[in-house]
């Protein structure tokens, strides 16, 4: 399988960190160490999808008001709304 390509485009690039995680358990992980201030989920990944990830996020303290984002190939209107 080809790897997805994101290219990431902003006019005040530096200053940026960007990580990556294959699924939820591993995005938690990586979360918990460096803190973010923004997340962009799939919501369908093996593991732990995308809205067990964010429900776990919220429930943590620390990223309350942390930015969330859902990427889908689905189009139901069920994800848009449990989003």
């Amino acid at each position: 399988m080809n790897k997805q390509k994101i290219l990431l485009v902003d006019d005040e690039k530096e200053g940026f960190e960007v990580y990556s995680a294959m699924n939820g358990k591993k995005a938690m992980e990586i979360a918990r160490q460096v803190l973010p201030d923004l997340v962009l989920l799939d919501v369908m990944m093996p593991e732990m999808d995308g809205m067990d990830t964010c429900r776990e996020l919220r429930e943590d303290p620390r990223f309350r008001q942390t930015v969330i984002a859902f990427l889908t190939a689905r189009n139901e209107d069920y994800s848009q709304i449990a989003g």
